[in-house]
């Protein structure tokens, strides 16, 4: 194996400590799932999306947005409609409900990371962040495309 094998399964393991670590979080104190938070997130971000909008900024297909849709709305934490000029498109927005459980769960796992990193001096928290961001970039090129944003 060489160094960036090892590097590439150290990231993955940090990831995944990360995920574990805020599904366990979200779920003891919000009752979602990181799977949910991640949904509500594009619609936290943006005043309302269409189900096409959602699936590309979430990663997931239109179908499995449209699944979840009902879901959310059940619970009274997105608001779908129909706008005037399209029967067939669906908008979403975030309820105030929805809009603060993202609010207040996104919050919460930013103020669990710095109790965490508080830890180190601040030149190792910013040099660390740094190195973050560089090797997102890096990430983003690894298959030889540049997207659009990286660009």
């Amino acid at each position: 194996m060489t160094g960036y094998d090892l590097l590439a399964q150290d990231l993955h393991a940090l990831v995944g400590g990360l995920d574990a670590a805020a599904e366990r979080l979200l779920q003891s104190e919000f009752g979602v799932t990181h799977s949910q938070l991640a949904f509500l997130m594009p619609l936290l971000q943006s005043a309302e999306l269409d189900v096409s909008a959602l699936a590309a900024a979430t990663g997931v297909s239109v179908p499995a947005v449209s699944k979840r849709v009902t879901w959310f709305t059940a619970r009274g934490l997105v608001r779908a409609r129909h706008p005037h000029d399209s029967a067939k498109r669906v908008v979403l927005s975030l309820t105030p409900k929805g809009r603060r459980l993202a609010s207040a769960a996104s919050a919460r796992l930013g103020q669990r990371l710095d109790e965490l990193l508080a830890a180190w001096p601040a030149e190792r928290r910013d040099r660390f962040h740094e190195l973050v961001l560089e090797v997102t970039d890096l990430v983003a090129r690894i298959d030889g495309v540049e997207d659009e944003e990286s660009a």
